[in-house]
C-alpha cells in the first residue's frame, strides 16, 4: 500500500484528509515542516499533502528543503492561499483550494501520481427494446 504524508498544523484538516485517503494510502501525519522532514526518512511517502501556513517551518521552506535533499516526492499544496483567481505556480507541485469539498485535492493527488480519477458508476440505462418517453 502506498503512503501519504499529510502536513498541516490543524488536527481537524489532518483528520479530514486522513478519512478521505485512508482507503487508498497508509497515512502519516506531521504538524509542521520540521516534523515532516523528520518523518520523511522513516516513512518514504509516495505523495505529500502540504499546507503552506505552518509554524516553525512553513510550506514553501519545506518545499525548498525537499529540493535541497534531492527528493522528488509528488506534492499537493492544499491551502487557503490557493485560489482560482490567484493560482499557484511552483514547478512540479500541484495545488488545490483548502475547502471541505475535497474534489480538488482528490484530483490533484490523482494527477500528482499520474492516475486517472476513478470512473463514476454508469447511469442505469433502459433495457434494450424498452420505450423511452
Amino acid at each position: 500500500m502506498r503512503t501519504m504524508l499529510i502536513v498541516d498544523d490543524d488536527p481537524a484538516w489532518r483528520s479530514l484528509y486522513a478519512m478521505e485517503f485512508k482507503p487508498r494510502f497508509r497515512i502519516v501525519e506531521a504538524e509542521d515542516g520540521i516534523e515532516a522532514l523528520g518523518v520523511l526518512d522513516r516513512s518514504r511517502p509516495d505523495v505529500i499533502v502540504l499546507d503552506l501556513r505552518l509554524p516553525r517551518l512553513n510550506g514553501l521552506d519545506f518545499l525548498r528543503a525537499l529540493e535541497r535533499r534531492g527528493l522528488r516526492t509528488p506534492v499537493v499544496v492544499c491551502s487557503g492561499l490557493v485560489s482560482d483567481e490567484r493560482g499557484f505556480a511552483v514547478p512540479g507541485v500541484r495545488a488545490a483550494q483548502k475547502t471541505a469539498d475535497l474534489q480538488q485535492v482528490r484530483a490533484a493527488v490523482d494527477d500528482a501520481l499520474g492516475e486517472a480519477p476513478p470512473t463514476p458508476p454508469a447511469v442505469n440505462a433502459a433495457p434494450s427494446g424498452a420505450q423511452r418517453s
